[in-house]
């Protein structure tokens, strides 16, 4: 029989309920499980199997279909092969009843077959297929959405570690438990979680929590699944959650679990019965889904510590929902003396100060500063720089694009620390460069392109071609048109780079990477 499990982290909707959807009227010839269809594609082509990816439902008139029974059985074959989700054949005009060697084959292959009345066009099935998809994307953002609620509600109670396990699993349909890092702890569970873990479980944690480890894992538990992942940085120090349900993790799932272990790793940062963050920005990012005017004045308070005169003379933050703030990535010199973590002039409370680690890694610095201007900022880079520490600030950011202006900032502090030169995300900085120098980047562009890096004419053309086709996003016509040249003279060009770079230019990699190596190109004397 045919798999038909879709991929974990991908949207679909079961085939039963396109199926009992009455303003399609559909009609089930064969019954082979319950397959999971992410979209639904009309195709007559003698050979669709080539352009779908898998979990479609395949609708077709049958105007192409095979008229023996072997190749219809090789049709049927090469859709359970690429892992099509069922096909829903269209009777009128072509077939008046679905082919019985195709119901024959699908019986046998294990491929749902649905019948199409003439009455339903394709574009209605495609339409409900569509409504469904929306409809349950829509479910997983309000689930999500009152989830978060819960968990932020949970970090104000009594006992906060507790109850946000307690929220965590009912969120997720299933049992929760923070493990320490140290076995000799104890250990915070909610009800129907085991009472001790297993060796398995146990050599997870602590391959989780030791240097240099993954941050998630999952192992098999009971009558489901048990699914781990770290609490904060370094998770040496701050354990492991573990939560077992019956069902694999969704992406909603997911998404749920990432923000009460990065709530857990807060609570664990704490002190005594302090907040660990004001109250006023936590509560409006999770509960109101943005920070509101009072918010977004707290933020900028808690992101800019300087005195009232430095904040005039740069201008400050301004404290508003449009402020813009910056992520700064820190580490030592790896030459010379340096200061402290703790004694960095960050002029920011929200600060991560990560202690060495082992495995190679020391101290480093991670914290959110208001957006003061690249000329404040590059003396504030000067500054730590002058405390022993290379440091690099990610762009301007809005609250809720923190996430990838931190990303950028390690980026960028990956490049600061080979040059050992502080450096600022300006406007125009190319996110390539900042993984690699000008230098390097040719280098590579040179190799990526081969033959055609060449200085000469016949070279240049071929790139021209090459940088246009791809432009057009391999429309022959118009690139042709760009060119001032004939289709075909296009297409011949395009066969000779493939034959001469070894590359099939269907594969999107391939012409991203080429792509990436023309805008990097050096041209030679």
């Amino acid at each position: 029989m045919a798999d038909h499990r879709a991929p974990a982290e991908s949207h679909d909707v079961p085939l039963r309920v396109i199926a009992a959807r009455r303003d399609l009227g559909l009609n089930t010839v064969v019954d082979a499980g319950e397959p999971s269809i992410t979209w639904a594609v009309a195709s007559e082509l003698v050979e669709p199997a080539a352009y779908l990816r898998g979990g479609e439902l395949l609708l077709t008139a049958g105007v192409n279909l095979p008229g023996t029974t072997a190749r219809v059985r090789d049709y049927v074959a090469s859709l359970v092969q690429v892992g099509v989700g069922a096909v829903g054949f269209g009777v009128a005009p072509v077939h008046r009843s679905v082919p019985a060697r195709l119901v024959e084959q699908c019986h046998a292959q294990g491929l749902p077959l649905l019948e199409v009345p003439a009455s339903t066009p394709f574009a209605a099935v495609s339409r409900a297929v569509g409504e469904e998809l929306e409809e349950r994307h829509l479910r997983d953002v309000r689930r999500l959405g009152e989830a978060h609620q819960e968990l932020a509600r949970a970090v104000s109670a009594p006992a906060p570690v507790e109850r946000l396990l307690s929220v965590l699993a009912d969120a997720l349909g299933g049992w929760a438990v923070l493990a320490p890092a140290d076995p000799a702890l104890p250990a915070h569970s909610t009800p129907g979680a085991p009472a001790s873990l297993d060796p398995e479980l146990r050599s997870l944690c602590a391959k989780l929590t030791a240097p240099s480890g993954p941050h998630s894992a999952k192992a098999a538990g009971g009558s489901g699944e048990v699914f781990l992942h770290t609490v904060g940085t370094p998770p040496e120090a701050r354990g492991v959650v573990l939560v077992g349900r019956p069902e694999p993790l969704a992406i909603t799932d997911r998404a749920v679990l990432r923000t009460a272990t990065a709530l857990l790793d807060l609570l664990s940062r704490s002190s005594g019965d302090e907040p660990p963050v004001p109250g006023l920005v936590l509560t409006g990012l999770l509960l109101d889904g943005g920070l509101g005017t009072e918010g977004a004045a707290g933020l900028a308070e808690l992101t800019d510590t300087r005195s009232d005169a430095a904040r005039r003379a740069t201008g400050g933050p301004a404290a508003d929902a449009g402020a813009a703030y910056r992520v700064l990535r820190a580490e030592p010199l790896p030459r010379g003396p340096h200061t402290a973590p703790g004694g960095l002039p960050l002029e920011t409370h929200l600060v991560d100060r990560g202690p060495e680690t082992g495995g190679g890694r020391g101290p480093h610095v991670r914290a959110i500063l208001a957006d003061r201007g690249e000329s404040a900022h590059r003396e504030h880079l000067d500054l730590l720089r002058s405390h022993g520490w290379i440091a690099a600030l990610s762009p301007p950011a809005a609250p809720d694009g923190l996430p990838g202006a931190d990303r950028k900032a390690a980026t960028l502090l990956q490049r600061a620390r080979a040059a050992e030169t502080p450096l600022l995300w300006a406007e125009g900085t190319d996110p390539f460069e900042t993984m690699m120098g000008p230098d390097v980047a040719a280098e590579l562009s040179r190799e990526l392109l081969g033959r055609l890096a060449e200085p000469t004419e016949a070279a240049r053309t071929l790139r021209e071609t090459l940088r246009t086709w791809l432009a057009r996003h391999g429309n022959w016509d118009r690139a042709a048109a760009d060119l001032g040249i004939h289709r075909n003279s296009v297409r011949y060009r395009i066969g000779r780079i493939e034959r001469d770079l070894d590359v099939d230019l269907s594969d999107a990699e391939q012409r991203m990477r080429l792509w990436f190596a023309l805008g990097r190109h050096v041209p030679g004397p």
